[in-house]
Order: C-alpha cells, then sequence, then structure tokens
C-alpha cells in the first residue's frame, strides 16, 4: 500500500504539486507571498550596496589618477621627483 501511495505523490503533477504546498504553507502560518517580496527587496538592497561600493571605488581611483596627473604636469623632468608622497599632501 505504500508503493502504491508513493507512485500516486509521484503522478501529481508540478502545478497541482505547488498548490498543495501553498496550501500546506498557509496552514502553517507562512504567507510565501511576503517571502517572495522579502527575497526581492533583498536582492534590490545586494544590487544598490553593489552599485554604492563601486561608485565610491571609482570616485577614489579617479581622484588618484587626478592627483597623479597633476603631479606629472609638476615635473619638469620625468622622474627626478624621489618623494611622491609631499606631492600627495600638498607640500611644496
Amino acid at each position: 500500500m505504500a508503493d502504491n501511495r508513493n507512485e500516486s505523490i509521484a503522478n501529481i503533477s508540478r502545478t497541482r504539486r505547488a498548490q498543495l504546498v501553498a496550501e500546506f504553507e498557509g496552514e502553517l502560518g507562512i504567507d510565501y507571498k511576503a517571502r517572495a517580496a522579502a527575497a526581492e527587496a533583498e536582492r534590490r538592497w545586494q544590487v544598490r550596496k553593489t552599485f554604492i561600493v563601486w561608485t565610491v571605488a571609482l570616485i577614489f581611483f579617479t581622484v588618484a589618477c587626478q592627483k597623479l596627473w597633476v603631479m606629472g604636469q609638476n615635473v619638469d623632468q620625468p622622474f627626478s621627483d624621489m618623494n611622491p608622497i609631499d606631492n600627495l599632501l600638498g607640500k611644496d
């Protein structure tokens, strides 16, 4: 009898299985729509955090490149100034 029951469960369509799971979760008090909305909100927050981190990194990279370019413009002969820390800190 157990084999017959396992076969009948295996033959349930995906749609019906999803309906049964939703009903079971509803009886347990699990709101699958709220859970899906929370998962979507978490994905959106992850995308926002990634965007913020990359934006800050690009800003720092741009500032560093601009500082290096200005340092290069202030040098009469390439590689003659071997103390770039003073130029970065604004000491001349």
